[in-house]
């Protein structure tokens, strides 16, 4: 009976334990490796709200990668950067970028999904997406210097 009841509340332990997966954008995944110099040619990003799209031809190093669709970089609120995929979440095409402007959103100019980039989250507040735009990692390394990584 003891051994019943052990096998019992190790059974339901398993069960118990099991949570979902973590959450995983729907974006194809591509190396993302890029760094922004606020001192240098990325100076405009130094003010709040700007922003600045990176693709494959902006490479400044052999060792650049931008992501899927190429990189969205945004000023954001409280003076930090946030980086984004360009393709839309919804569209998941290379070809079809979201259109960021001096708001703090981005549109995809076919679908008309409207993501808010101000925050770092990237989040649909409007259309037919129900996912973020794919997030990436900015990392300080030094003053006015960042590192976007996936």
């Amino acid at each position: 009976m003891y051994r019943n009841r052990s096998i019992l509340f190790f059974l339901l332990a398993m069960v118990l334990s099991c949570g979902e997966e973590p959450y995983r954008n729907s974006i194809p995944f591509a190396q993302v490796n890029f760094l922004i110099d606020l001192n240098g040619p990325d100076y405009v990003l130094g003010n709040q709200l700007e922003y600045k799209i990176l693709l494959e031809n902006d490479r400044r190093r052999p060792e650049d990668r931008m992501g899927y669709a190429g990189l969205l970089v945004v000023a954001g609120a409280y003076g930090k950067l946030y980086a984004y995929d360009c393709c839309c979440p919804y569209e998941k095409s290379r070809e079809i970028r979201v259109e960021p402007d001096s708001d703090g959103y981005a549109k995809c100019p076919r679908c008309g999904s409207l993501f808010v980039t101000i925050y770092g989250l990237g989040s649909p507040v409007r259309g037919p997406a129900t996912e973020s735009l794919q997030i990436y990692r900015v990392m300080p390394l030094q003053e006015g210097i960042f590192r976007i990584i996936n």
